[in-house]
């Protein structure tokens, strides 16, 4: 009797013990979760939406000084801000808005960047995307594409295996293994591909130069479905739930039904008129469970009910849109225009409740983590706010 209630008690510990480090353990994760903003969009359908808030009153705690030109956005990981400026130079900058890291591409480089367990993918000018570890400040592999890649790498996990999705100027979309650059599979289209790929269930869907949104199957390498757009598509798809989100450069913004690898259905959301020379649009949809927010080839900022295709607000904003595309931050939208305007605004009315002017070009796209948020400027500037 004696040794079984020994036993009944080891057993009791035991459970106890794997129970709290299984809390533990998710609270790590949800710790480098809230510290952590691991690609351009916040995740990897690059919706544009994340359930993060923005402070009340944002304040300028610091700006790190490069002044290098920078296209590529900012990504954080486990607290620290990683940019990478045109010259090839990925810098780390700390919460108090010190230089705690630096690696040399010895490339220039446009590309936005990931970071998956500790490893930054960057594709380069030069056509090479390149795996560098955080932890040892070395490059794992390297694979050389034949045309440059301007495109943020996404990256998918199936069955414990990681897999680096990228496209390049060569036409041709890739899949690496993550681990170790084995290339698994190459998909050409007709045309340069431009945008990154945006993730849905096991599929990856994309537009490129050639006009053609596409649906690849990310094991096989399949593709499973497209449809022929009105104009090239620069930039990526938004996807919320089985809908895509893509704009053309004539500025046409369509929702595309996924179901089951294929194409259901599609419609125009909106048909913008150009009206300048200045080109179209080549921002990404920002996108929530009712809404579709889109920036205009002028200076506008448009809000779509997904309900019925109607406009629900038009914004003028301060400055001339751009590249660095709307993110929606729970019930507000942090927008920046192209000559340096950050803006917040409430995403039901579209009215300004926040502004502030970098006064320098803005292209990149933002970083936010829980109550703050990082704005990087086209001459290396990175700005850090947060409550005041």
């Amino acid at each position: 009797m004696r040794y079984f209630r020994f036993i009944i008690l080891s057993c009791l510990l035991v459970t106890l013990a794997t129970f709290t480090a299984c809390m533990a353990l998710s609270e790590l994760d949800m710790l480098e979760a809230e510290s952590n903003w691991t690609i351009f969009r916040g995740n990897a359908s690059l919706s544009g939406f994340t359930d993060r808030s923005l402070p009340e009153n944002p304040t300028l705690k610091w700006c790190f000084k490069n002044d290098v030109r920078t296209v590529a956005s900012p990504i954080i990981y486990d607290g620290v801000a990683f940019t990478c400026d045109r010259k090839g130079i990925i810098r780390g900058i700390d919460e108090m808005g010190q230089q705690c890291f630096e690696y040399d591409l010895q490339s220039p480089v446009e590309a936005s960047f990931i970071v998956h367990d500790s490893v930054l993918y960057v594709g380069r000018i030069d056509g090479i995307l390149s795996a560098i570890s955080l932890r040892t400040d070395k490059a794992l592999w390297h694979y050389e594409t034949e045309g440059q890649i301007s495109a943020s790498p996404n990256i998918i996990v199936k069955n414990g295996e990681a897999r680096v999705l990228v496209g390049s100027y060569d036409d041709n979309m890739y899949t690496f293994n993550a681990a170790n650059g084995k290339k698994l599979g190459q998909f050409e289209t007709d045309y340069y591909i431009n945008g990154a790929t945006a993730l849905w269930n096991d599929y990856m869907v994309f537009g490129g130069c050639d006009s053609w949104l596409r649906v690849i199957n990310t094991q096989t390498g399949e593709a499973t479905d497209s449809m022929e757009l009105k104009a090239y598509v620069p930039a990526s798809p938004a996807i919320m739930g089985d809908y895509a989100f893509v704009s053309d450069y004539a500025g046409n913004i369509y929702e595309i039904h996924l179901e089951n690898g294929k194409i259901k259905d599609h419609r125009m959301l909106l048909t913008v008129d150009k009206k300048d020379d200045d080109g179209g649009s080549v921002s990404i949809p920002a996108v929530t469970h009712d809404a579709v927010f889109i920036y205009t080839a002028e200076r506008y900022v448009v809000c779509i009910n997904r309900s019925d295709g109607t406009e629900r607000w038009r914004k003028m904003l301060k400055g001339i849109t751009g590249e660095a595309s709307p993110l929606v931050c729970r019930d507000k939208l942090l927008v920046c225009t192209k000559d340096g305007h950050v803006s917040i605004l409430n995403t039901k009315t579209g009215e300004e409740l926040w502004h502030y002017e970098v006064g320098e070009q803005i292209i990149a796209s933002p970083a936010v983590l829980e109550g703050s948020f990082y704005i990087l400027t086209s001459r290396g500037k990175l700005f850090y706010f947060a409550e005041k």
